[in-house]
């Protein structure tokens, strides 16, 4: 079976386009979108509810946000969270890896996908365990 140099350079940047096709990396809003899907209601509603987003130990790979409140008797600290950039995985940034996942968050997580150009086929290329998993093994 012989190829014409046109059936070759078809193929040649189809091969081509379908590999320079990276889905792009998750903006801190969209984490942020994340996050809040997994956060219930009460919480959001505290007062001085917000999102402090910090460097953590990897911030290359992840977003680090710290939920925080203004808790007159205690910590203002509600909890902290990574957000990986190319999957957007959830995970506890403080018990060692324990990935975070409900309905929300995965109706979430879809849209956000589609959004960046991340396949499920691609998805399960590239996901990552997340920034405590080192520690516990």
């Amino acid at each position: 079976m012989k190829f014409s140099l046109v059936t070759a350079l078809v193929l040649a940047c189809v091969i081509a386009d379908a590999q320079s096709s990276q889905p792009r990396q998750l903006t801190v809003q969209e984490a942020h979108s994340i996050l809040e899907a997994y956060l219930p209601d009460k919480t959001k509603k505290l007062p001085g509810y917000g999102l402090d987003d910090s460097a953590g130990y990897d911030p290359g790979r992840f977003y680090f946000i710290e939920v925080t409140w203004d808790n007159p008797i205690g910590s203002v600290v509600w909890g902290n969270f990574a957000v990986d950039k190319t999957t957007g995985d959830l995970w506890s940034a403080v018990v060692s890896c324990d990935k975070i996942d409900s309905r929300r968050v995965r109706a979430v997580q879809r849209e956000i996908r589609v959004k960046i150009g991340l396949t499920d086929a691609k998805y399960k290329q590239i996901k990552n365990s997340g920034p405590l998993c080192e520690i516990s093994n």
